[in-house]
């Protein structure tokens, strides 16, 4: 036999063992009212993380919106679409730095020019060591308030499998387990990872593994379907695992379309 006729025996059989269903017939462009549907609930996930630790605030964030949604050839349903969020929270140490050293400054303008006219010498001394002190310990004050930053990210349909560690376990209820991985070469650091899909995880205590995957390829029926949600937190080990536990899981699962 030729090498040629080899190779087409290979891609052929190759053809027919390939599932069907793997193969997107098109892609079909999500509506601006279809993003804004999947923003959303995006938005309603990270405000079921309540309020973050205190001290802790707000400092960045980004979301990761699909605008193309594709077909199964065999089925005609869609792929399970992916988008997410990411946070970023510390303690807000530069901003309060820059914010006290612009107060400062326009504190000490004032008064040197109030000195200035009077042509006292004196105070004009006398307000410059102030104001080199305030400088100073706010200063201190910024560096004590730096924390180690917290990075929170938020994704739907991310089919993540996972074994299932007992002793990682933070916490479970039905529909939702949150599982705790070290950081390697920082032992200060923890990512907790929540996982949330009311069908896969109806009930955790009999699973030893989080596979969230749609086992049977039936893909879905709306381009805006979301199957499932995980949320994971990584930063400080006491802080991330204290939040973890907060988060309003009830209304996170509000967010997923049950098929």
């Amino acid at each position: 036999m030729s090498r040629c006729l080899k190779l087409v025996i290979l891609a052929v059989l190759i053809a027919i063992t390939l599932p069907s269903w793997g193969t997107a017939s098109e892609d079909a462009q999500m509506t601006r009212d279809e993003v804004t549907v999947i923003k959303r609930k995006l938005m309603a996930v990270s405000e079921a993380l309540g309020q973050p630790p205190a001290g802790y605030a707000k400092e960045d964030e980004s979301y990761n919106l699909p605008t193309e949604a594709s077909k199964m050839e065999q089925t005609g349903t869609f792929y399970p679409l992916h988008a997410s969020a990411h946070f970023k929270f510390g303690g807000g140490a530069e901003k309060k730095a820059k914010k006290s050293q612009k107060e400062i400054e326009a504190e000490y303008k004032k008064k040197m020019m109030e000195a200035q006219a009077k042509g006292d010498y004196q105070e004009m001394s006398k307000i410059a060591q102030e104001m080199q002190q305030k400088a100073g310990q706010a200063q201190i004050e910024a560096e004590n308030a730096k924390k180690e930053p917290i990075e929170i990210s938020i994704q739907f349909n991310s089919n993540p499998g996972q074994a299932i560690d007992p002793d990682a376990v933070v916490f479970e209820k039905p529909g939702v387990i949150a599982l705790k991985f070290k950081i390697s070469g920082d032992e200060e650091k923890v990512r907790i990872a929540v996982y949330c899909d009311p069908v896969h995880l109806k009930d955790t205590k009999t699973l030893s593994r989080v596979d969230l995957s749609d086992k049977q390829n039936k893909g879905v029926t709306k381009k805006t379907t979301v199957q499932n949600a995980t949320i994971e937190l990584t930063g400080p080990t006491a802080v991330v695992e204290a939040w973890a536990k907060g988060i309003a899981t009830s209304k996170v699962l509000s967010q997923i379309d049950v098929q």
